[in-house]
């Protein structure tokens, strides 16, 4: 495989599934998943994108539009070396070895960081705008990040007034403390019941605490997937949540914006936020 590879590259030009890729552009970027090609849509000139991932067109990709055009490439080695970038990004694509198997062809690789807390977002985005050579573009990024941040925590205390908020998933799973929903959630405004009541990571929603402390909010993202019609037997599609949903004042958020720990997160943020207040405004805080 290898020795084909070499062989076509001589050539100058590359064909993958339909794909013709010619080898004498200056800049060439490929990002090999969904969360990668967030980064790589909003950074990279567009006629420097070699390719993106099968995922940048769907439905949890937040810039889904920008890839409107561009090609997609299977994150395998053997199809990222026949399109010889300059530079790779990435956070899970091609898997667990990818890292260490393009760099045997010294391939660049920029790699997007998971992260539990807020600042991973401006952390990637300052390293991958570097890495594109479009660190002006991070920065401006990454600044009104900061500026939406400090619009909803400036006027977040008292924390005693603060609703108390469930997070819901077609999968009937909750979060509670040390996620990245968990810290949108208290950036936002509002009391984690989950994590208050000692939990950490994610977990099973537990209908019968609901029942007996009723939130006064509901936060529930991903049902807007196709693939949330799969989960017949969640506990999310139990009566009784449902009437509590239909009950307590709900915020549905996109998966878009929630699927990676990205600077979009922000705009979850901001909703939760305004029903946030619009609750304390009712109960007089």
């Amino acid at each position: 495989m290898y020795r084909l590879i070499e062989t076509a590259l001589k050539f100058g030009i590359v064909s993958l599934g339909g794909l013709t890729i010619p080898l004498n552009a200056q800049e060439r970027v490929i990002s090999l998943d969904y969360c990668a090609d967030q980064y790589v849509l909003a950074l990279a000139e567009r006629q420097n994108i070699v390719a993106v991932s099968p995922s940048a067109d769907s439905e949890y990709s937040y810039l889904a539009s920008r890839s409107s055009g561009l090609a997609q490439i299977r994150p395998s080695g053997e199809e990222v070396l026949f399109s010889r970038p300059d530079l790779v990004v990435r956070q899970w694509g091609g898997g667990f070895g990818a890292t260490a198997y393009l760099a045997r062809f010294s391939t660049n690789i920029a790699q997007v960081l998971f992260g539990a807390n807020l600042e991973i977002a401006a952390v990637n985005l300052g390293s991958i705008g570097e890495s594109l050579g479009e660190s002006e573009k991070a920065q401006k990024l990454i600044e009104e990040l900061k500026d939406r941040l400090t619009r909803v925590r400036a006027p977040l205390e008292p924390q005693s007034e603060l609703p108390r908020a469930i997070y819901v998933t077609p999968g009937g799973l909750t979060t509670g403390a040390d996620t990245f929903v968990h810290e949108v959630m208290i950036a936002a405004g509002v009391i984690n019941m989950a994590a208050d009541g000692g939990q950490r990571g994610w977990r099973e929603l537990n209908l019968e605490a609901i029942a007996l402390d009723p939130p006064d909010l509901v936060i529930a993202a991903f049902f807007d997937l196709r693939s949330a019609r799969v989960n017949h037997w969640s506990v999310a599609r139990h009566k009784f949540l449902r009437e509590v949903m239909e009950k307590t004042p709900t915020v549905m958020l996109p998966a878009a914006q929630l699927a990676c720990s990205a600077w979009f997160f922000m705009d979850a943020v901001e909703s939760i936020y305004e029903a946030a207040q619009k609750i304390r405004v009712k109960g007089g805080g």
